[in-house]
């Protein structure tokens, strides 16, 4: 590490000294997280405990050029509070403390033990609790801050998530799409115009943390915003159906389907499901030919993923069950789906 990064560790080291969790003669001890490709992690261990911070990055760090705006933290930690005000259980860390200046927070810490559920599913873990528990939250998430006011004065403005989401997701696979762009501007279209509750933005499980006493945590919702629940459900069901198709695993494939029907079963935006279907089309060809690609599958993969997804798209279909089938007739081709 070389001496910048150190000063630069140094100085987020010194935000848990500013929230006062650690004296200013203590020397904690210092772990780097992966903060993907958006944010710098830490985990600050003291005498008193162990404490996240982090800092949100102005250029991402992918292939492609993209620059988003730095007070999305901002955004991350209003997000959070509202999660642990709204939803039964307080399933995302307290937020400790915020730095204007350094475009950082000081986070709760979930605890050694703790892991992502995109590493359990990779791993070929499938545990129905866990999903029909993702399934609640979110479903809470968007009908306790339907019409709220405070979403609506906090996190109006949904700049960031056309930045980290429309932009680069949406219209880069649609301008190397040019036969389909015409479908994914009308998907992008309904998602920015709608403003309906709280959208968290990276609803991914790489973002969901399972405690070890068993508990699910929500986490990085630095693109929340006032806006269309159906990015989130399209945007975590896709991760499931995109692993089923890399795993060759029907187990994963019907958690989709589980954690799709689960969360529309008490959800008062049903009458956005076909908005939902297309927009999960959409982003399964976005996590192949955007900008920020999966890192996991390889290139046959992820040929079966553009042949399934460009039809749905160019189909405008809004059926779950017919994307369903198609994914299995397309990943079909010897497998087990």
């Amino acid at each position: 590490m070389g001496q910048d990064a150190e000063t630069d560790l140094g100085s987020l080291v010194g935000l848990v000294r500013k929230a006062g969790l650690c004296s200013e003669d203590e020397n904690p001890t210092v772990e780097t997280f992966s903060g993907g490709v958006s944010s710098i992690v830490i985990l600050v261990r003291g005498s008193r405990g162990a404490w996240v911070v982090k800092q949100v990055l102005p250029q991402l760090r992918v292939k492609d050029e993209w620059f988003a705006d730095t007070t999305r933290i901002f955004a991350e930690c209003e997000c959070l509070r509202l999660v642990r005000d709204l939803i039964d259980g307080r399933p995302a860390p307290e937020v400790l403390f915020e730095d204007k200046d350094r475009f950082a927070c000081v986070l709760e810490y979930a605890g050694d033990g703790s892991r992502t559920w995109k590493q359990d599913l990779l791993s070929g873990l499938v545990d129905r609790r866990v999903t029909r528990r993702v399934a609640a939250i979110l479903s809470e998430l968007h009908s306790r801050t339907r019409g709220n006011e405070r979403v609506k004065r906090e996190l109006g403005d949904d700049s960031n998530f056309r930045q980290l989401r429309l932009d680069p997701y949406l219209a880069t696979t649609a301008l190397r799409h040019p036969e389909i762009k015409l479908e994914l501007d009308e998907v992008a279209s309904f998602l920015a115009k709608e403003k309906l509750c709280l959208v968290h933005g990276d609803f991914s499980p790489k973002n969901i943390l399972i405690l070890p006493d068993g508990r699910v945590w929500i986490i990085d919702c630095e693109v929340a915003h006032l806006g269309n629940p159906v990015f989130d459900i399209a945007f975590c069901t896709n991760h499931l159906i995109l692993k089923s198709v890399h795993l060759d695993s029907p187990a994963h494939l019907d958690e989709a389907q589980a954690l799709w029907s689960m969360y529309w079963s008490e959800n008062p935006f049903a009458d956005l499901e076909g908005e939902a279907v297309r927009t999960l089309s959409a982003l399964m060809l976005a996590r192949v030919d955007g900008k920020s690609p999966v890192e996991y599958l390889d290139d046959s993969e992820r040929e079966i993923v553009r042949d399934v997804s460009g039809v749905l798209i160019k189909e405008r279909e809004e059926s779950f069950t017919t994307l369903i089938r198609r994914v299995r007739e397309g990943a079909g081709g010897g497998g087990a789906l």
